[in-house]
């Protein structure tokens, strides 16, 4: 048996064929059609967009040659509208979209979500994702990248309160339990997202899956670094989006408490589709400059190149993530950061802990409360110390064998022959 992520109660069969019938579908059940030896997925991801899902989205399926081929479909980023005009265009948009899948000679679909690719507000994104599902009449993935804090249930309060919050939660999210039972099966990135969706709806949890984001290095030998550190330099590398809740504002104010040679590379640029994007920069050019740190602060913009990008990351000294809490299942952002071997601070973000939950993987990272200034400036200094160098390389390297492309890769390959195989019974019955 191939243990899900690792570390995880769900356990996917291997791929070998030649008693499973009987272990799955029982023995009074037709046999189900053979999965051919190579079949075809079709993503869903905004795959030509600035975006980190169709980046993750690229590297998890560069993986997956060996056993399908891979035919990305185009989500658009629906964030930005909100009027009823769009609204119109949108349902347009989506039934464009089903006939765009249906008619596509894929296998299978396997769904990359985000609420965004479906609208601004949720009441009407989690109807187009159910029509969407509804329609396409193929086996579905549904991968979950954020799970908000709204379709967590709480339970424990007195029982007048206890009866209007559960009449509440249902009334909320009672079109995204459809879509969920609308999945073949369901990808989380974190043991702390699975938790979550296993105790808003027990009875899916056959269904659920804890597969991490692979960790794997981008090869980059040869390549020269668009930015180059001087001599002396210390770097902190905060990569991605430069987006409000990365929270760089934590990190701005540590440097002025820093050596003088600690310089803070922000290694991203404003995401094209965040509205309020430019406002958050202008805030941290604002508060780089009240703190005094104008000259150590460098703001690389995007770097289309992967390599060129990965020349850039190699020269840190230590990786910070100061994340919010923004409900993130898992963050691609930490993955790949980890392939590097360098030290890394983040937050207390939920997210942030996806790669340390083994006795030989718990000090691959350290975390801390980000907004308190003097805990994150020992932070840092302390895994920038070379005496904290050896475990935290040993624990690395163990996240880097469990979690590299390779491994997860199997994991996904038998999660997607058994919903194939599941969905051959139904054809057959």
């Amino acid at each position: 048996m191939i243990s899900v992520g690792g570390n995880l109660d769900h356990v996917v069969p291997q791929s070998d064929t030649s008693s499973r019938g009987k272990r799955l579908f029982g023995r009074g059940s037709p046999a189900p059609q053979e999965i051919p030896k190579k079949f075809s997925i079709a993503i869903l991801t905004p795959w030509n967009q600035q975006c980190g899902n169709a980046e993750f989205a690229k590297r998890l399926t560069s993986g997956f040659t060996s056993f399908s081929t891979i035919e990305p479909i185009e989500l658009e980023n629906l964030i930005e509208h909100d009027t009823l005009d769009s609204r119109w265009k949108q349902e347009r948009y989506i039934t464009k979209l089903i006939k765009q899948v249906r008619a596509s000679d894929c296998d299978l679909v396997h769904i990359q979500h985000e609420f965004c690719f479906f609208g601004r507000a949720r009441r009407y994104a989690d109807r187009r994702l159910l029509r969407l599902m509804r329609n396409i009449r193929k086996p579905i993935v549904l991968s979950l990248h954020t799970w908000k804090s709204s379709m967590c249930w709480q339970s424990g309060k007195p029982w007048f309160k206890g009866a209007l919050s559960a009449i509440y939660f249902k009334i909320k999210n009672r079109w995204m339990r459809r879509c969920l039972l609308a999945a073949d099966a369901i990808v989380v990135h974190s043991k702390d997202t699975y938790a979550k969706v296993i105790k808003a709806y027990p009875k899916l949890r056959k269904r659920v899956f804890l597969l991490p984001i692979p960790v794997e290095p981008v090869v980059s030998d040869g390549v020269t670094a668009p930015y180059q550190k001087r001599p002396g330099e210390k770097w902190l590398v905060l990569p991605g989006f430069v987006t409000r809740y990365k929270g760089h504002r934590h990190i701005i104010d540590v440097m002025s408490g820093l050596p003088a040679e600690y310089r803070l590379v922000v290694a991203g640029g404003v995401h094209p589709k965040d509205r309020m994007g430019h406002e958050y920069w202008s805030e941290l050019l604002s508060r780089i400059d009240e703190v005094g740190c104008q000259d150590r602060v460098v703001f690389t913009g995007f770097l289309n190149d992967s390599a060129e990008q990965a020349a850039v990351l190699r020269q840190a000294d230590v990786f910070v993530l100061p994340y919010d809490e923004v409900g993130q299942s898992g963050s691609a952002v930490l993955a790949d950061v980890l392939s590097y071997g360098r030290p890394i601070v983040t937050s207390l973000a939920r997210s942030m802990f996806v790669y340390r939950h083994g006795n030989d993987t718990v000090y691959s990272s350290s975390a801390v409360d980000v907004e308190d200034v003097e805990k994150l400036h020992q932070a840092i200094v302390d895994a920038a110390d070379p005496a904290c160098s050896p475990r935290r390389q040993l624990h690395q390297r163990n996240v880097q064998q469990k979690f590299c492309l390779r491994q997860m890769a199997s994991q996904y390959q038998a999660m997607y022959e058994l919903v194939l195989r599941k969905a051959s019974k139904r054809k057959v019955q």
